[in-house]
C-alpha cells in the first residue's frame, strides 16, 4: 500500500516538530510519510520528518519550481503551508502544482490576498458586520498622528502596527501612564508614551507605511483555529494564550461559544477550506474582536492536538474526502510546552 505523503513548508517554526510527529503517530491514517522543507538547514522539524531538504524563501519563483519537482519526485498528496508568504505564492500557482493526487491546503490567491492584509481583512469583516476594532489606516506621517489624536479623543489606548506582516513584529502600544519603554515578544513589541515614540521610533515607522492605527484591545489573546470545510466552520478551537506575546508558551484550551459564532461568520464570508488561524483580544466589554486572520494554520495548532481535537487527522480526511468525525468540547485544558530529550531514531 503507498503511504500518504504530506509536505509541510516552513518546517522551522519552534513547534514544528511536534506537528511533524503528530501527522507520523496518527491512528487514523497510520502509513503517513512527511516530508519537510525551510529556508534554513538547522530548522527545527528537519530530524522528525522523513525528509528534508533546504529551499528558496517562499516569495520567490524558485520556490514554486522546488516544490513542483519535490511533488513529483515523491508523489506528495497535500501540501501543508507553514508561513504566509508560503500560502500565498502556492495559492497563486496552484494550477502549476495541483494534480489528480496533489492538493495543497490553502483556499484562492484573491482570499488569501484579503487576509494577507489586516486593513483588506477589517474592511471585509464590516460589511459582514463580523466585530473588528476600531481602526484607521495610515498613509503618512499627517494621517498617522490625525488618527491617534482621532483616537485619544475617544480614550482610547493606540495600537499602531504594519498592514502587512508576519510573526507580530513592528508593533507599538501607546499608553499614556507608561514613563519608560517596555519591550516584548524579543523586542517585536513595544509598550511606550506617545513622547518616546516621537523621539525614537518615528523613522523606523516611515519605513512600514501603511500602518493600522486602532484601539488597544485587553489580555486575554486567544488563537482560534478554524478547520473548515465549503465554507462551514466544522471545528474551531479557542486556546488562550499563557503568555498574551508569546504563542509558543503554552495555552489553555477554552469553550468559548461567543469566539465560535465569529468563526462561523468568517467561514462562511471567505467561503473557507482547510485549517486557518484567527487572533482574538477583549474590548473594553469583555466581547472578542479580531486582530487578524492568518491565511495558514497556526505555528501552535498542535496544542489543539495535544489537548485531543485531531486537526491534523481531519485536514487529511479534507484531502481524502472522508467524513470528519465529532470532537468533545473540551474545556479549561491546560497545555503546556516542555524540553525533552531523546535520540531520533534515522
Amino acid at each position: 500500500k503507498m503511504p500518504l505523503t504530506i509536505l509541510l513548508t516552513s518546517a522551522g517554526g519552534g513547534l514544528a516538530p511536534q506537528v511533524i510527529r503528530f501527522i507520523k503517530n496518527s491512528k487514523v491514517y497510520k502509513n503517513t510519510k512527511v516530508y519537510a522543507i525551510d529556508t534554513h538547514l538547522n530548522a527545527s522539524g528537519r530530524y522528525y520528518a522523513d525528509f528534508f531538504k533546504v529551499v528558496s524563501n517562499g516569495k520567490t519563483k524558485n520556490f514554486i519550481n522546488q516544490i513542483n519537482k519535490i511533488c513529483k519526485k515523491n508523489k506528495i498528496n497535500l501540501i501543508i503551508p507553514g508561513s504566509d508568504e508560503d500560502a500565498l505564492n502556492l495559492s497563486k500557482n496552484k494550477s502549476k502544482i495541483e494534480t489528480k493526487i496533489t492538493r495543497i491546503a490553502c483556499v484562492s490567491f484573491e482570499v488569501l490576498k484579503i487576509l494577507s492584509d489586516k486593513s483588506k481583512t477589517y474592511n471585509y469583516l464590516e460589511k459582514f458586520n463580523i466585530p473588528a476594532p476600531i481602526w484607521y489606516l495610515a498613509r503618512n506621517k499627517k494621517e498617522l498622528f490625525k488618527y491617534i489624536y482621532k483616537l485619544n479623543i475617544k480614550k482610547k489606548n493606540i495600537v499602531i502596527k504594519p498592514s502587512v506582516s508576519r510573526g507580530g513584529r513592528n508593533v507599538y502600544i501607546i499608553s499614556k501612564k507608561i514613563k519608560k519603554e517596555i519591550s516584548r515578544n524579543d523586542g517585536r513589541e513595544k509598550e511606550l508614551n506617545l513622547n518616546i515614540l516621537k523621539k525614537k521610533y518615528l523613522k523606523k515607522i516611515k519605513k512600514i507605511f501603511p500602518v493600522i492605527v486602532m484601539e488597544k484591545l485587553y489580555t486575554p489573546c486567544f488563537d482560534f483555529d478554524m478547520l473548515c470545510k465549503d465554507g462551514k466552520l466544522v471545528k474551531g478551537v479557542a486556546r488562550r494564550r499563557v503568555n498574551p506575546s508569546v504563542p509558543n508558551d503554552g495555552h489553555v484550551v477554552e469553550n468559548r461559544r461567543d469566539i465560535f459564532n465569529i468563526g462561523e461568520k468568517i467561514a462562511k464570508c471567505f467561503n473557507l477550506t482547510w485549517l486557518y488561524d484567527c487572533d482574538f483580544m477583549l474590548d473594553n466589554k469583555q466581547k472578542p474582536k479580531i486582530i487578524e486572520i492568518n491565511p495558514r494554520m497556526s505555528g501552535s495548532a498542535a496544542v489543539s492536538v495535544a489537548a485531543g481535537i485531531p486537526l491534523f487527522d481531519d485536514l487529511i480526511s479534507i484531502y481524502k474526502k472522508k467524513k470528519i468525525k465529532k470532537s468533545k468540547l473540551i474545556n479549561k485544558k491546560i497545555i503546556l510546552p516542555s524540553t525533552n530529550l531523546f535520540e531520533i531514531k534515522k
